[in-house]
């Protein structure tokens, strides 16, 4: 055997050799299985992209139609039209709650996944001067919800029942916001009730809760109003809130 010769039968037991071979052949009978897994990789991470964007696209785009709803909310009513708005304008208020309502409940529509009960909400309030009883149904749905905008869809279903003289409903649905107000600031939902309970003749039912607002903040703008509210039917208690605090001058410089 010549020196550094290896024998075939050597080679063909080689393990390096062996192990290449079934290498070798694992690849190629799985080449088209790794091909398609990596197509399949390749396809889910373009998948996760265009739907990144898509969703940034579709982001921005509810929240110019939001925003639109807005510019037709904070239009200008004006007859004759004025020759040169800077914004939105109508003639007629009944114009603009139905321009209004169509634009938000657009927003709605084409985009319920970010800012759908909101713009539910102000279309429902724009409905109320043109299909009331389609609007409170919207109202009461939203009130029912666990959003943000719930306590707002409330609030504003019990003033439309305490504005048409149905007293008992506005005062169950401002109970419901009294026991889950939340942002609702706890003065104005019980300066509602106060007004509620004067509305129904419990005239010492509405100056407990004047006098317990009052109590607490005579300088905000519900406070003062509770105090006024106090002269009216109340004025003995007016002498049991505490004085203000004097304001102190600023010295000048």
């Amino acid at each position: 055997m010549a020196k550094g010769r290896i024998p075939a039968q050597q080679l063909k037991h080689d393990p390096l050799m062996d192990q290449y071979v079934k290498s070798r052949t694992w690849v190629e009978g799985r080449s088209r299985p790794l091909l398609t897994g990596l197509v399949i990789a390749a396809v889910a991470v373009a998948a996760v992209l265009v739907f990144r964007f898509v969703s940034s696209s579709r982001a921005s785009a509810a929240g110019e139609a939001l925003a639109e709803a807005f510019r037709v909310n904070d239009a200008v009513v004006s007859n004759p039209l004025p020759p040169n708005p800077t914004g939105y304008a109508y003639a007629t208020e009944d114009e603009k709650h139905r321009r209004a309502f169509e634009a938000f409940e657009k927003a709605a529509r084409d985009y319920p996944s970010y800012h759908g009960d909101l713009a539910r909400y102000f279309a429902a309030t724009h409905q109320l001067y043109f299909d009331a009883p389609k609007a409170e149904a919207t109202l009461k749905e939203i009130s029912q919800q666990n959003s943000q905008v719930a306590p707002q869809a409330r609030l504003a279903l019990a003033e439309r029942y305490a504005t048409t003289g149905r007293s008992q409903e506005a005062l169950d649905e401002f109970q419901k916001l009294k026991a889950k107000p939340g942002n609702m600031p706890a003065a104005l939902v019980d300066f509602h009730l106060a007004q509620v309970y004067e509305a129904m003749g419990k005239t010492q039912e509405a100056a407990e809760l004047y006098f317990n607002i009052a109590n607490q903040d005579r300088s905000s703008p519900v406070g003062t109003a509770s105090v006024n509210r106090l002269v009216e039917i109340d004025p003995a208690r007016i002498e049991k809130l505490p004085a203000l605090a004097p304001i102190n001058p600023v010295a000048p410089r």
